[in-house]
């Protein structure tokens, strides 16, 4: 779509369109041509409409907003399933977690042992464990990083952002200590 590529807001432009036909609105009246100054009206909103929705466009593109992944029913339920101790959580608590994991798969990359793409419940595991391991209260992600779940022992390599073995992951599942949030 074009406003996928636009970077710069070109205020001066749309500031002197929208002077114009501000202006032509009580001219238009003062000469009687009621039809003219409805017409400059609806141009005006018009024209407002597709500035704002260019400007948001344009606001998107230059800070690299991706869109957090919103969890469904069944991923809250595995999540809930597989920590216990994330049910005791009080509702803003959960949602804070909840944000931050969609915030991580919608950015990071989660491989498993043959760099192919990890399913959606071994992702958000990962996701919550390292959460959990790196709390910070401004939470800052990377749309670089990788995270790597690997079949035998984890191997430190400089490219993963964050890496787990099966065994690690299976055992920080059981023994996961949750923030103080």
């Amino acid at each position: 779509m074009f406003f996928n590529e636009i970077k710069n807001y070109r205020f001066p432009l749309w500031l002197t369109v929208f002077l114009l036909l501000l202006i032509s609105i009580p001219f238009f009246i003062f000469q009687e041509n009621y039809a003219m100054a409805k017409v400059s009206g609806i141009v005006l909103v018009c024209s407002i409409t597709i500035a704002l929705r260019y400007w948001f466009a344009v606001a998107k593109n230059r800070n690299n907003v991706v869109a957090r992944v919103i969890l469904n029913k069944n991923d809250l339920f595995d999540l809930e399933r597989d920590f216990k101790p994330f049910i005791n959580y009080d509702n803003e608590s959960k949602k804070i977690v909840i944000n931050r994991i969609g915030i991580l798969l919608s950015k990071v990359r989660f491989v498993g042992p043959n760099d192919l793409l990890l399913d959606r419940r071994e992702s958000i595991q990962m996701a919550f464990i390292y959460i959990c391991e790196n709390w910070t209260t401004n939470f800052i992600v990377n749309s670089n990083w990788v995270f790597k779940l690997s079949g035998g022992t984890a191997v430190n390599d400089s490219k993963f952002e964050y890496f787990l073995s099966l065994d690690d992951l299976r055992q920080k599942i059981d023994q996961i200590k949750l923030p103080n949030i």
